[in-house]
């Protein structure tokens, strides 16, 4: 967590994991003082019900036309791709009606089963319900952000694709440094996909921070104390928020 202050404005940066084991702990008392003091919560996205998140997700992430999956998958991944959907608990089938992105993303769930998580209990979950009768802010719609997907291309869906095949453990790994608090470990775990699609990288994450950035940047000119809670990785590495405030003259100061 980071915080950047001034006379009358303060804001906490905290970075979260959407989905979690019951059995994690995270509010230490930093964290709980920032939540006790903030009269405004801000996250990526509006919570919304699973029904109404869902039949966003359908509307972006299906389309007529497509090559089965398994054409949009290296042969020698073939038997990864049936061992990731039976983990998601989805069919092969219905993989082939998602563009290559939604199946990435679709997979990705099995990864957090697997590690025993929910959003039930990620750290949006539970700030929602903390910060109910308070302000509460959105960074973008589901729909803008799903819509960052639908822009990427074909080549780009497929690494993403590839590298949820490729790194079974990736979920995993990432929630023990974020549990750790080690930045170093957290840096590290997400730099080969980062490394290996730029593209996407650039568009899901660069540009992404580059306008939250501006938004804090902007919401430093008014009164008031935020907590702004978005996903870890969007708050470490080079081209980070925090980097990227750092790099406007905003003063950050990691307070856990």
């Amino acid at each position: 967590m980071w915080r950047v202050s001034d006379a009358d404005t303060e804001i906490w940066l905290l970075g979260t994991i959407h989905a979690l084991p019951g059995n994690v702990h995270w509010e230490t008392p930093a964290v709980s003082r920032a939540i006790a003091a903030a009269d405004t919560l801000v996250t990526e996205i509006a919570p919304s019900s699973p029904d109404e998140a869902g039949a966003v997700f359908a509307r972006y992430a299906a389309a007529q036309g497509l090559p089965p999956i398994s054409e949009r998958v290296d042969p020698a991944r073939h038997r990864a791709l049936s061992e990731a959907a039976e983990a998601a608990g989805v069919s092969i089938a219905a993989l082939n009606g998602l563009r290559t992105w939604a199946v990435a993303v679709t997979l990705a769930a099995g990864q957090i089963r697997a590690a025993g998580a929910s959003t039930d209990h990620g750290v949006e979950a539970t700030l929602a319900e903390t910060f109910a009768g308070r302000r509460r802010v959105a960074l973008e719609t589901q729909a803008e952000q799903l819509a960052i997907f639908n822009a990427l291309p074909e080549s780009a869906q497929r690494m993403m694709l590839e590298r949820a095949l490729a790194d079974r453990d990736a979920f995993a790994v990432t929630m023990r440094a974020w549990e750790a608090g080690d930045v170093r470990a957290l840096t590290a775990s997400l730099e080969p996909g980062d490394r290996e699609a730029p593209e996407s990288h650039r568009t899901l994450v660069t540009e992404r921070n580059a306008r939250w950035a501006g938004w804090i940047a902007r919401r430093m000119r008014a009164p008031g104390r935020v907590l702004v809670a978005v996903g870890a990785g969007h708050l470490v590495g080079r081209d980070s928020v925090v980097a990227m405030l750092g790099a406007r003259g905003v003063k950050v100061e990691r307070v856990q």
